[in-house]
């Protein structure tokens, strides 16, 4: 769930000193909080909806197919160690690219995907911002309050299901065992640093007590995004806060559609339905009539989005498909 005054927060957030007067055309990036509610006896799937501030950003020089250049930095400084970042193209015919950046020298940063036939030198601006981790997320202590593993097992533990890129996910639990607490995976490994991409939803499996409330704060992004999806079921990150809404979202005329409003051949959408289900979404379009529907022929296309959401495609291989924030974005 989303706070209903997180929108006027974001505003408010613009009344920064400096941006108070009528002269000046200073801004401050918008930033707000979000509470998600991990209900008990539960899969709850969950989306990063505000994001870490950005580390760096400005134009790009130039880009070869596996770097881009920005000449006026110096990641060697700016950037910690181990550490993965996201960069984020924010105009021109590449916007809303992300990449995921490992590696990095003075000036320039290793893209995992070629993506230097959307950046012109010069031109192209960007962001990059630090992708948070299971311990910045829940706490290095689990200070959200999952229920911990004195032994490894997840059997009476809650557990985190982080995607892994290749269609399974990384269970994860706390282990507290009296002495030490530290986040493992199902083989014991300590993953309290591992990433988490925005565009990556969670589960958080609860087992039971009762509710917790996850709060999490940070930037707002106020440019589109590309995803990736690979056929099948992508668990997916809504990414912006509040007003987004499958119609909205710009999702829907990229989309496999359905044409007689059965889901069979159709790209769907499934959200979270509030008791532990899920509620399938497609878009419709017989030539005539374009809108969003759900199962049962309803028109949809107001429906907002939840912060975490199944994406199913019935694309053979993977396809790029661009969310956009809603249009007030623009103003914040």
């Amino acid at each position: 769930m989303k706070p209903k005054s997180i929108k006027s927060l974001l505003a408010l957030a613009l009344l920064a000193p400096g941006a108070l007067f009528a002269q000046t055309t200073a801004k401050t990036t918008p930033v707000g909080y979000v509470t998600e509610v991990l209900e008990p006896n539960r899969d709850n799937l969950i989306g990063l909806t505000v994001h870490s501030p950005a580390v760096a950003s400005g134009v790009l020089d130039s880009a070869t197919n596996a770097t881009v250049t920005d000449a006026g930095v110096n990641y060697t400084s700016l950037l910690t160690d181990g550490a993965t970042y996201i960069l984020e193209i924010t105009n021109g015919s590449g916007n809303g690219v992300i990449q995921e950046v490992t590696a990095w020298t003075a000036t320039t940063l290793s893209t995992p995907q070629d993506i230097s036939s959307q950046i012109t030198g010069g031109t192209t601006t960007y962001k990059l911002r630090k992708a948070p981790t299971i311990s910045d997320i829940f706490g290095s202590t689990n200070s959200v309050g999952l229920t911990s593993s004195p032994d490894g097992s997840a059997s009476a533990a809650d557990v985190i299901l982080v995607p892994d890129g290749a269609g399974g996910f990384t269970n994860i639990v706390f282990y507290d065992d009296g002495a030490d607490q530290l986040w493992i995976d199902a083989s014991f490994n300590d993953v309290s640093n591992l990433p988490i991409v925005y565009t990556d939803a969670l589960v958080v499996a609860r087992k039971g007590g009762v509710a917790k409330s996850l709060i999490i704060s940070g930037e707002v992004k106020l440019t589109p995004t590309k995803y990736v999806f690979n056929s099948g079921d992508n668990y997916v990150g809504a990414v912006y806060p509040v007003g987004s809404t499958l119609g909205g979202s710009t999702m829907g005329p990229q989309m496999l559609a359905s044409l007689d409003g059965s889901a069979g051949d159709a790209d769907l959408v499934l959200m979270p339905d509030g008791a532990g289900g899920y509620t399938t979404f497609m878009y419709y379009n017989d030539g005539a009539d374009q809108l969003w529907i759900d199962g049962s022929f309803n028109d949809s296309t107001s429906t907002s989005l939840t912060s975490g959401f199944v994406f199913n495609s019935k694309s053979v291989s993977a396809k790029s498909i661009t969310n956009s924030p809603a249009s007030f974005y623009s103003t914040l």
